[in-house]
């Protein structure tokens, strides 16, 4: 694998660029290949970046295969919509996150979980920090984990899907019951339009797969089927606003080469538009009246949850369905702007600047969320507030007018 990346790279250097994210624990690189064609060596303004992740459990196969042809066919290919995706985002493609389970899997095992785990044997996908705090299968963050968890922080992607193989679905957040029963995100609508999307442009390849795997319309919420905590997707999704998606793209985990091809072909369409699907929605720049980006700011659709993290130039993306919805930027947790956009039915996103003055969000720059019920509070009594404080203004000016004439005396 990485002779046929490094080699990539090298024959399409203006096109692509590979690049160590991390290690694994038996050492070997985690390897990502960042391809568009122009400067996929830097993130440019607005250009949307996105990522797939492949053999995330080593055992698990088809996902890398695909994703390899995926790059070969990014940097070679003439189609049209490949050309839209090449101009329009950055792609990150992550064919192995664990190289080393990979050594230890066996070729042609559809179901045993031999190379699944990492080498101190850590289940990938179980080993992201729960939002809430919720305890971890293993207390011992993977190195594997670390890397990907720097990654996330450093890319602000707008986008992303993670490839295993075990059964034929595409599995939503939320990935457990946070709340009750609850498994719907605030963004379930976008969860579900993408998700059948994508399964619409796939021909099924369920063929092996157990009656478990044919009944739930290829399309379901992570805890409706089975919860995990600690998982990749709602991480990325909950710290970041990230539209993740895990895709479960064969019944059989690590299917022999002759079967490999198929997949490929299978999935081609589907992967290409999936990544187009970044384009949907708003963008934009949030900057001060000096056009300079105003630091710790978020954007908010509507009321939904989670917020979208403003970048350090300023930027923020919306993966948003046709209609019309209330965008709000935040500042330190504080509402310091709202308007009503309205998105239309394409892959051509909104493009917004919006300019806010310093007076609007200066006030808060030494508050905490915690001071919102002050603010409130002084807001519903200004008027009391405003005589109290004139009253103690005129003691202290009766004190000092006190004071000058007794010295003078």
């Amino acid at each position: 694998m990485t002779y046929i990346l490094q080699d990539l790279a090298a024959r399409y250097s203006t096109k692509a660029s590979l690049i160590e994210i991390g290690k694994s624990q038996g050492g070997k690189s985690l390897w990502a290949m960042a391809l568009s064609e122009y400067a996929p060596n830097q993130h440019i303004l607005l250009r949307p970046e996105v990522k797939y992740i492949g053999n995330m459990h080593g055992n698990e196969v088809v996902g890398l295969e695909v994703l390899l042809h995926l790059i070969e066919y990014l940097l070679t290919s003439n189609d049209t919509q490949v050309y839209q995706l090449m101009n329009q985002s950055r792609i990150w493609i992550m064919p192995s996150m664990n190289p080393d389970g990979l050594e230890k899997s066996i070729y042609g095992d559809c179901s045993s979980a031999i190379g699944r785990f990492t080498l101190n044997n850590i289940d990938l996908n179980r080993n992201f920090p729960d939002y809430y705090g919720a305890a971890l299968p293993s207390s011992i963050r993977a190195q594997e984990t670390s890397a990907i968890m720097s990654w996330l922080a450093n890319v602000s992607f707008v986008l992303s899907a993670n490839f295993h193989g075990g059964a034929f679905v595409v599995n939503t957040p939320l990935d457990r019951y946070y709340v009750g029963k609850n498994s719907i995100s605030d963004d379930d609508d976008i969860y579900q339009m993408i998700a059948h999307s994508y399964v619409n442009r796939t021909k099924e390849t369920n063929a092996g797969c157990s009656n478990e795997f044919i009944n739930i319309s290829y399309v379901i919420r992570g805890a409706d089927w089975y919860e995990v905590i600690g998982g990749m997707q709602d991480y990325g999704y909950f710290n970041y606003g990230t539209i993740e998606l895990t895709m479960e793209i064969s019944c059989c985990k690590y299917s022999e080469s002759n079967s490999l091809a198929d997949y490929w072909n299978y999935n081609r369409d589907a992967m290409i538009e999936h990544l187009l699907q970044a384009q949907r929605g708003v963008k934009g720049l949030v900057l001060n009246e000096n056009f300079q980006p105003i630091p710790s700011t978020e954007v908010m659709i509507n009321n939904r949850k989670p917020v979208v993290k403003v970048t350090s130039l300023g930027e923020f993306w919306r993966i948003l369905l046709p209609g019309t919805y209330t965008l709000k930027v935040l500042y330190r947790g504080f509402q310091i702007h709202s308007r009503e956009i309205t998105i239309e039915n394409s892959l051509s996103p909104l493009n917004l600047t919006i300019i806010i003055s310093a007076s609007t969000y200066l006030p808060y720059m030494n508050m905490t969320t915690e001071a919102s019920s002050t603010i409130t509070s002084t807001s519903k009594n200004s008027s009391s507030n405003i005589f109290l404080n004139l009253k103690i203004l005129s003691s202290l000016i009766f004190l000092f007018i006190y004071f000058i004439l007794m010295k003078e005396n």
